[in-house]
């Protein structure tokens, strides 16, 4: 049975560590969001939901017990999860796009064109008849024609190959820009807010007053916590958290603001694909303002 939903970004970049540690802030809502009935159980508690009254549904205790809130939990930290993971994917092979462009190629848009051009009907073939020429150097006699045609070279142009990464309305998923902060708003409250969920907490929120915390000393013996000190580490947390909501935040907003970037930026001018490279960049390393206006 499976007992995880957030996947964790396998990748040791400043933003894949963010993003992980975004999502390990979500760890107590993942345990309560996890699918542990049986199938037996799940079509009985389905089914038995389906007919409670109206007003029994209306009731907040009764959202937040149902399975219905539950399967909206799960699904929801599933879109999390995909979306962090190739939102992550997204910004590190855009920036490994543009690393190659401007090594490989110098920066030469026609260069990088016709090669991409060539590279793409050589592996996966395709094209038209003056797509190829004869070559009995190749393999099977056949060989890609060069060209300088703006028209035979538009679906390999370096913004058409950096297309795939950033947002439009013809695809479905996460994509640069895609989401903004406002759209993982409620998880990020959770993830600003975990000591909430802290032991000490929820002991006293259940009426069990202070009961003592432990912990083993330098000599391995097990002694109790001071009260201060635990508050002291909840405290500390709470700075790092909103630290690491900020740095979040800043992130997306700017994947937003390239996004748009990307789609008004002059196709033929060095200038905006610098920009792209230097934005993607520091969203890899986290190098991004972490508070308004961003």
């Amino acid at each position: 049975m499976r007992v995880t939903i957030l996947e964790k970004i396998k990748a040791e970049t400043p933003l894949a560590q963010l993003f992980n540690a975004y999502m390990r802030g979500l760890s107590t809502l993942e345990i309560f969001s996890t699918p542990r009935e049986s199938m037996h159980a799940c079509r009985v508690g389905f089914a038995r939901e389906a007919k409670a009254p109206a007003k029994l549904k209306s009731t907040s205790k009764y959202k937040s017990t149902s399975l219905a809130y539950a399967a909206q939990r799960y699904y929801e930290l599933t879109v999390l999860s995909n979306s962090l993971g190739h939102l992550y994917w997204c910004i590190e092979e855009a920036d490994k796009v543009l690393q190659d462009f401007f090594t490989t190629h110098n920066g030469d848009l026609l260069a990088y064109a016709k090669d991409n051009r060539r590279r793409s009907l050589s592996e996966y073939g395709g094209g038209d008849d003056d797509d190829w020429q004869p070559d009995p150097a190749a393999p099977d006699g056949w060989a890609v024609a060069d060209t300088n045609e703006p028209a035979r070279l538009a679906d390999y142009t370096l913004h058409s190959e950096l297309g795939r990464f950033f947002a439009n309305e013809a695809e479905h998923g996460e994509y640069i820009g895609t989401s903004g902060p406002i759209d993982y708003g409620y998880f990020t409250t959770l993830v600003e807010n975990q000591t909430d969920f802290c032991a000490r907490k929820m002991l006293a929120a259940g009426g069990l007053g202070q009961l003592p915390m432990y912990a083993p000393n330098e000599a391995g013996e097990m002694v109790e916590i001071p009260v201060i000190d635990l508050i002291e580490r909840e405290i500390n947390e709470d700075i790092n958290n909103e630290r690491l909501t900020a740095y979040f935040c800043g992130v997306l907003n700017a994947g937003q603001h390239l996004a748009t970037c990307y789609a008004t930026m002059p196709r033929h001018e060095l200038t905006g694909y610098r920009l792209l490279r230097e934005v993607l960049g520091s969203m890899l390393a986290v190098k991004v303002a972490a508070y308004p206006p961003f």
